[in-house]
């Protein structure tokens, strides 16, 4: 079910997010990079926002507005995670399964932050984000929409 933003050809500035069905709470699936034509399948949250980090930076698009801070001044290992080439077919296949797929497309990357637009593909919705926070928490929402989970910090329930 392919709607009028995504026609399956990735621009170079666009992401694709194809997350697997799981019954846990964890986010897991596949980022497509149209800029370098690769696939990078993630387990979790944070291996998907530092791919994403990673691949902006690579890409030196959008440019950051900030250095990134770190408590070590110099790294000691470096952590090679491989990606694969992907053909057209295999984004077709993906966006096809029954999950829920997302074309994200960063514009800004301002207050150690990204700032853009998020599309749900098969619900046809777009959504601008202004954190990747916010941006999880509207996967999060298209992937359970019945669903609002909350913490009780103060033990009413």
């Amino acid at each position: 079910m392919l709607n009028s933003n995504y026609q399956g050809e990735l621009s170079p500035a666009q992401i694709l997010i194809c997350l697997d069905a799981k019954p846990d709470s964890m986010l897991a699936g596949r980022l497509y990079s149209g800029y370098y034509r690769r696939v990078y399948a993630f387990q979790s949250e944070t291996e998907l926002l530092f791919a994403i980090d990673h691949l902006c930076d690579s890409m030196q698009f959008p440019q950051a507005s900030s250095n990134r801070r770190r408590f070590e001044s110099k790294s000691t290992k470096t952590l090679v995670r491989k990606v694969e080439i992907f053909m057209k077919s295999d984004i077709e296949a993906d966006v096809n399964q029954d999950r829920a797929t997302f074309l994200v497309h960063i514009k800004f990357r301002q207050n150690a932050t990204w700032q853009g637009s998020i599309t749900w593909v098969e619900q046809e919705k777009t959504q601008n984000f202004r954190s990747a926070l916010e941006m999880l928490k509207l996967m999060d929402e298209a992937r359970n929409p019945s669903t609002k989970e909350t913490v009780d910090w103060e033990g009413t329930t």
